[in-house]
């Protein structure tokens, strides 16, 4: 464990922390006189001094946080040698369809959906991936969990990547077949599996082509989670695009898409049977350190947030002697 600050001049404000005292001195001094006047007793040092102490931590704290302290831990990470897995996402124009113009997305619920599933299985090497009528990877697989959210959140947007041809179906499963060889996995792998979120509205492809593709040794397995409800539509502000309705065959594509790869399909929501159906798939393999990783935590929204507990004594602490 370590403690680093990433801008320690930051913590200058510190030294403000003679105003207040000054402040306080003063009013001392003026109290003391007042007091003499009047021949009262003075208050306990321990008062004052409660009272100074308080003062000059609210700029003390506010220093550190200025400072940026971040702590830094190292951890062995343990995960699957033997497997990968590809997070897949559709990202047609279609997948923005939504119960309402300010309901979540179909991408957005599928990238909500594949965050909760990786968390079951942090031990497999994970990677990501966007198609329409081509796929893209966005990350290689990793064992990074800051990495593969990162990735996750910033690179994962609807026409992204935009598609090559003209139909009016932007996505067709033909696509999945890039995932055969080592142009996506790693070199090696035996067990690998596509985890494929998709609203299933696909152009027409040939399944005989996928299964030659991705049946072949080193196998890839594939899991589908079909994130589609029939009253979506796609909205421009609050208005409703008028070219757009949703593909009613799109269970069917799904289902038969798993059907002729082995795998499984699932409607979104079903995250225990997703997680199971995948740890199914990949089977049980060897387990093995892959090397120390580094977790960095902020600590000054901690601080900031600590600095209020003085400010809120010394008013309680006012309102008490009143």
């Amino acid at each position: 464990m370590h403690l680093t600050f990433l801008t320690p001049f930051g913590a200058l404000l510190a030294l403000t922390a003679v105003v207040p005292l000054g402040a306080l001195w003063l009013n001392e001094r003026r109290a003391a006189r007042v007091r003499a006047a009047l021949d009262v007793d003075p208050p306990p040092g321990r008062e004052r001094l409660t009272s100074a102490s308080l003062l000059a931590s609210i700029p003390v704290l506010l220093g550190l946080a200025l400072a940026q302290p971040v702590l830094e831990t190292q951890r062995t990470t343990r995960a699957r040698v033997d497997a990968q897995i590809f997070y897949t996402f559709d990202t047609s124009v279609s997948m923005s369809a939504s119960a309402g113009p300010h309901a979540p997305t179909r991408l957005q619920r599928s990238i909500a959906e594949a965050s909760r599933i990786r968390l079951d299985l942090a031990d497999i090497p994970s990677g990501i991936a966007t198609m329409t009528d081509r796929v893209l990877p966005n990350i290689f697989p990793t064992t990074d969990p800051q990495e593969f959210a990162s990735a996750l959140a910033d690179t994962v947007g609807i026409d992204d990547p935009p598609p090559k041809g003209l139909s009016d179906k932007a996505t067709t499963f033909a696509a999945l077949d890039t995932f055969a060889g080592t142009t996506f996995f790693t070199p090696g792998i035996p067990h690998r599996l596509v985890l494929l979120f998709t609203d299933g509205e696909t152009a027409p492809y040939f399944t005989g082509d996928l299964q030659q593709a991705l049946r072949t040794p080193p196998k890839v397995s594939l899991v589908v989670v079909h994130v589609w409800h029939a009253d979506e539509r796609i909205y421009h502000g609050r208005k409703i695009d008028p070219d757009y309705r949703p593909d009613s065959r799109s269970g069917r594509a799904v289902t038969t898409l798993a059907a002729s790869l082995g795998g499984r399909a699932f409607a979104e929501g079903q995250i225990d049977p997703v997680v199971h159906a995948v740890r199914r798939l990949l089977g049980k393999g060897k387990v093995a350190n892959v090397g120390v990783g580094l977790r960095v935590t902020a600590l000054d929204d901690w601080l900031v947030a600590a600095s209020a507990l003085p400010l809120l004594a010394l008013l309680w602490r006012r309102n008490l002697l009143r």
